[in-house]
């Protein structure tokens, strides 16, 4: 396994807990479901795949969505978890198949497009960060691709600034290119008890927004926070990042 497919322990468990909340509140499943599911990937799935040397711990921690996919290649060629999955009903696939669904951001068919980002704001809650457990690496946070990726898709690959803003289509997607903003910078994570890698503090942006977040005159910079935090206050208050728009500010600024 390579260091860029090496899982680090506990490094997304803020999925593991969206994805507990998406069971309920998007997919509407029965308590006694969501236990099934998450004895499904959190126990035998995720021992599993610690067995094979695929995971450090849990399945929750692999970090990217393409590293997921191939986890769930390898099982579906594996006999003897064939067999494990037969003998447990076949819960265990469909617990993994549904895990992967929300990483991909797939919700259900019977909802409209322009619904999934309310959706997505419906699992925002406070994610501690010392349960997420960062990882520090060359004095950088790790982040989550699969966050972005959802945040990417729920907006619609259309640039939260203006969505009138084009970029390239992408030739393996065949999206729109668009980048994922930590609005409130990682660097500033020991400053807060709840998580920011968190959806309701990752906006998506055209390359030339996200430049200009980055190196745009205080002015320019403050036209686009003042529309963020518009947007985002409500979201962020629920995730356990109640600031001031001042407060917003000076942190979005400081990079």
């Amino acid at each position: 396994m390579s260091d860029e497919q090496a899982p680090n322990a506990g490094e997304e468990y803020a999925l593991k807990e969206y994805f507990i909340k998406y069971m309920e509140e998007i997919k509407g499943l029965s308590e006694a479901s969501i236990k099934h599911y998450m004895g499904a990937l959190d126990t035998v799935i995720s021992r599993y795949l610690k067995e094979k040397g695929l995971v450090n711990h849990s399945i929750f921690e692999i970090k990217s969505l393409k590293h997921l996919l191939d986890v769930q290649e390898i099982l579906k060629k594996d006999p003897d978890f064939v067999a494990l999955n037969e003998k447990g009903h076949r819960m265990y696939r469909s617990g993994l198949q549904s895990y992967i669904d929300f990483a991909r951001g797939q919700w259900s068919d019977s909802h409209k497009d322009e619904d999934t980002k309310v959706e997505l704001s419906k699992l925002d809650e406070p994610i501690p960060r010392e349960k997420y457990h960062y990882e520090i690496t060359s004095e950088r946070y790790r982040r989550s691709p699969i966050i972005k990726h959802q945040v990417l898709k729920a907006e619609h690959y259309l640039c939260e600034v203006d969505h009138h803003h084009e970029t390239f289509i992408v030739n393996n997607t065949n999206h729109a290119y668009m980048e994922g903003h930590h609005v409130i910078p990682l660097s500033h994570q020991k400053q807060f008890k709840y998580s920011l890698d968190i959806y309701a503090n990752v906006i998506c942006l055209c390359p030339i927004c996200h430049r200009l977040l980055h190196y745009g005159r205080i002015s320019d910079r403050e036209k686009i926070l003042d529309q963020i935090y518009g947007e985002r206050s409500e979201r962020l208050a629920k995730s356990g990042l109640d600031i001031s728009r001042r407060d917003f500010f000076d942190l979005a600024e400081s990079r």
